[in-house]
């Protein structure tokens, strides 16, 4: 790393902010790039405009030394020789990627680029997006790749709750458009910390992404489809896999929940569905990791359905409340929330719906009272 660089992180979310917030705690210049100017306002002021564990103190430092500084004008970033994206991206209602957002970094950076800056997207991608990307840009600035311009994918892998921690301790897989790019990135991002794992390509970088949370959400789909064997059956679930585990090193099976959510788990099984979708037509049935998606998505109406049951009448004119309106403790993140979707399915069958959740921030949540 030179002494010179200049970062710019594009996009102040819940990857980005810590992104930047750590670069700038090891001595970084940073430039944020956040199209929010609520946000921008409000990290220039030492605020964060969410919660994350360990982070504020940071942020205040970070702004006070001016190592951090956010703006919503792409005309500033010219400047800097280090772009991050931390772009969002989402999926459709049809489990299509949606990446429209990413697909407009080219516009984005190409017009202050020059000879020897680096570029690294660390957002989930379909496989192939990083290179597609790559070439665009190159054929805006007429830099060649891998020699006047780096192009990588390091895939981010934190979770919300522990960002700051895991953003310094967890390895940092490093996939580039070349051997120079990826030996410029691993550079770049060991100076987070962490083990820097340097893969064949950027294809692999983002295989690797879409293969964690695929694979967790194929084991919680398979939990779902055993509580509802369970359930038809007179079992408890519960009691069935805590037996099975029990001092048997080759079980590892998790216990089913009401659902399974969060904005990783929902989208990144269809991303890597994207990466072959002949193979699903070609061989009749769908990918293991869609299957397990669209399993848990179900159990959310089944349980709900169980609970009515349970009532005489149903749940129709009832109060409930909604324990949880985040997808997981202890964050205030709402998105995607498989709370949100209970609540959804709850006032099908009738019922006065409202939540309770002392994280999130929220008064009114899908027009429904938040209690806090």
């Amino acid at each position: 790393m030179g002494a010179e660089d200049y970062f710019c992180v594009i996009g102040a979310g819940r990857i980005g902010l810590p992104i930047s917030v750590t670069l700038a705690s090891r001595g970084m210049k940073v430039l944020i790039l956040e199209k929010d100017e609520v946000r921008c306002s409000m990290i220039n002021n030492s605020e964060s405009p969410f919660y994350e564990e360990g982070m504020i103190e940071k942020l205040k430092k970070a702004v006070e030394v001016n190592l951090l500084t956010a703006t919503s004008d792409p005309s500033e970033i010219s400047e800097c020789n280090v772009y991050i994206s931390a772009i969002g991206t989402g999926v459709l209602d049809d489990g299509t990627p949606d990446i429209r957002d990413i697909d407009a970094l080219d516009k984005l950076v190409s017009p202050g680029l020059n000879a020897g800056d680096a570029i690294i997207l660390k957002t989930t991608l379909p496989i192939g997006t990083t290179e597609k990307i790559a070439r665009l840009i190159a054929e805006s600035t007429g830099l060649e790749l891998d020699e006047e311009l780096s192009v990588a994918f390091c895939p981010e892998r934190i979770v919300e709750g522990r960002a700051m921690h895991e953003l310094e301790v967890l390895p940092k897989i490093i996939g580039g458009i070349g051997p120079k790019s990826a030996s410029r990135a691993g550079e770049i991002m060991g100076v987070m910390g962490g083990e820097v794992i340097i893969v064949k390509d950027s294809r692999t970088a983002e295989m690797c992404k879409l293969l964690d949370n695929a694979y967790r959400m194929t084991r919680f789909g398979f939990s779902a489809d055993v509580a509802s064997v369970a359930w038809r059956n007179g079992i408890d679930a519960y009691e069935a896999i805590n037996a099975a585990n029990f001092q048997y090193e080759r079980n590892n099976i998790p216990l089913p929940s009401i659902g399974v959510s969060g904005y990783c788990l929902t989208k990144d099984p269809y991303y890597l569905d994207a990466g072959a979708p002949d193979l699903w037509i070609e061989r009749g049935f769908p990918s293991t990791w869609v299957g397990a998606r669209r399993a848990a998505d179900m159990q959310i109406g089944e349980a709900v359905s169980r609970i009515s049951q349970e009532f005489p009448g149903g749940l129709s004119g009832r109060r409930v409340v909604i324990a949880g309106a985040t997808y997981k403790e202890n964050i205030d993140d709402i998105r995607l929330s498989h709370g949100r979707e209970i609540a959804s399915k709850v006032v099908e069958e009738g019922a006065k719906v409202s939540f309770w959740d002392p994280c999130t921030t929220e008064r009114r949540i899908d027009g429904f009272e938040v209690h806090h």
